[in-house]
């Protein structure tokens, strides 16, 4: 075997091939075929979208994964990308990551099959491969895949999946998709195949999108009222009953392979999305696998997704950490914020933000929707990640964009405190000093990056404290 050590594997990876992002499928392609990866007995379905992605592969594998009174409990994999901590997060076998003894050996699969082929793979088709391989050696009953970047020239995307579910979609990676939604559309949508199931979850999808499901004939079910008239083949949420409503309490609505209407009634407040759980509980049903609404409810109200929204209680201080790092999801945080800041007349002086965010990201756009809400910024330096935006920037753009909201606020706006932002060595320092000088009534937020959130965890989670590793994570 070449290395004996993960760490050892993924920093040679590193270096291996010229180009970090080199979209394209010929080359993984030709090894996936050497390996007899193309095709899986256990049902494949691939997850692609802008936001929503992890959530959505989180609300599926816990709702395939539960077991019936006649049948053993289904095996699910899971493939994602990026990781908080630890490299073994983005291969997960029934629910816990992968050995790492077992993952080196699969590396060395596709490192000898690279050879055999002459084809030089980059870092994340390296490992999507051995995933691949993995999973392959494993008897499963599913397997989720999350696209890592687009969807079209993905390496995942050399398997045809079962089903495919395109969550929301906005404008990120601009670089390699494109810069609106219609032409982004157009990469996400290439997961799909002719003739199969896909769930859409995005509220809103592009026309480039409804062109070209309808082109490839797919068993669609779109997101509850996305497009016009097509109720019959809609999946989403509706407000329960009036006295029930009070509490966050909702109905699902689904349409299974058949075309028949189902409905679960009185559902929790989820943790994650509701557009994720509306879009898994589709998958769900249209597989004939949609677990009774007792079940439903409980999986509703209990899982999470470490770094989606995560409230973390840390020092007598309640940390809020999310991943969010483009406008979307931002916007979405954003509503968090204002949600959960207490007293409405003093929202401003309610969060104090740990912020550090990669270069290539609608800075501007993310700084503008949370600008208000943030009572003081720390801006940390992140480690072992060069695209990272410089937090001596940050500090200017937020210079700039608190002069822009002075300049053109109206008579009757009120008036912004001075702008407070203070740049930082890294995170555990940004948090130690936010956690000792911020009021007793302020809340932390932790956003703007995976890595931002990763290096977070890893100090205020005991989850994630003793899974840190020293990985350079090259490909978030």
């Amino acid at each position: 075997m070449r290395f004996s050590t993960l760490n050892a594997w993924l920093h040679w990876l590193e270096q291996l091939h010229p180009v970090e992002i080199d979209l394209g499928l010929d080359r993984v392609l030709a090894v996936a075929k050497h390996l007899n990866l193309l095709s899986f007995s256990a049902t494949v379905i691939t997850v692609a979208g802008t936001n929503g992605k992890g959530s959505t592969v989180a609300a599926l594998q816990a709702l395939l994964s539960q077991s019936s009174s006649d049948k053993p409990r289904p095996r699910v994999g899971i493939y994602t990308s990026p990781h908080l901590i630890n490299f073994t997060e983005r291969v997960m076998l029934d629910g816990k990551p992968v050995d790492e003894a077992l993952l080196c050996h699969a590396l060395e699969q596709v490192d000898q099959a690279r050879i055999s082929t002459s084809v030089s793979l980059s870092y994340f088709e390296f490992t999507t491969l051995a995933a691949l391989v993995i999973f392959s050696q494993t008897q499963l009953d599913y397997i989720l895949l999350e696209v890592g970047l687009g969807g079209r020239l993905d390496a995942v995307n050399v398997v045809d999946a079962d089903v495919a579910v395109i969550t929301q979609i906005d404008i990120d990676h601009e670089s390699w998709l494109g810069s609106n939604r219609e032409v982004i559309a157009v990469e996400k949508a290439g997961i799909l195949r002719v003739h199969q199931i896909a769930v859409i979850a995005d509220n809103h999808p592009p026309q480039s999108l409804q062109d070209k499901v309808a082109s490839l004939a797919c068993n669609v079910r779109w997101a509850k009222g996305s497009v016009a008239n097509i109720k019959a083949i809609s999946h989403g949420f509706s407000s329960a009953s009036a006295s029930a409503s009070v509490d966050g309490r909702h109905d699902w609505h689904g349409v299974g392979h058949d075309g028949s209407a189902t409905t679960i009634a009185d559902l929790p407040l989820p943790k994650l999305a509701r557009e994720s759980w509306s879009a898994a509980l589709q998958v769900a049903l249209m597989l004939d696998a949609l677990p009774p609404a007792d079940i439903c409810k409980k999986l509703l109200a209990s899982v999470q997704l470490a770094g989606r929204l995560s409230v973390v209680e840390y020092n007598d201080r309640v940390i809020l950490l999310d991943v969010a790092h483009n406008r979307q999801s931002v916007e979405r945080l954003a509503d968090y914020l204002v949600q959960n800041s207490g007293d409405d007349s003093s929202l401003e002086q309610k969060w104090v933000a740990i912020f550090a965010v990669m270069a290539d990201k609608d800075i501007g756009a993310m700084l503008d929707c949370t600008l208000p809400l943030i009572k003081k910024w720390y801006l940390p330096a992140l480690q072992h990640c060069p695209r990272a935006e410089p937090p001596e920037q940050l500090l200017s753009s937020l210079k700039h964009r608190q002069a822009a909201i002075e300049q053109n606020k109206q008579p009757n706006d009120a008036d912004m405190s001075e702008l407070n932002a203070k740049i930082m060595l890294n995170v555990e320092e940004s948090l130690n000093e936010a956690i000792h000088s911020a009021s007793h009534n302020d809340k932390i937020v932790v956003f703007g990056s995976f890595y931002t959130v990763g290096e977070a965890l890893a100090l205020v989670d005991p989850h994630f404290a003793d899974r840190v590793d020293e990985i350079d994570r090259a490909d978030r």
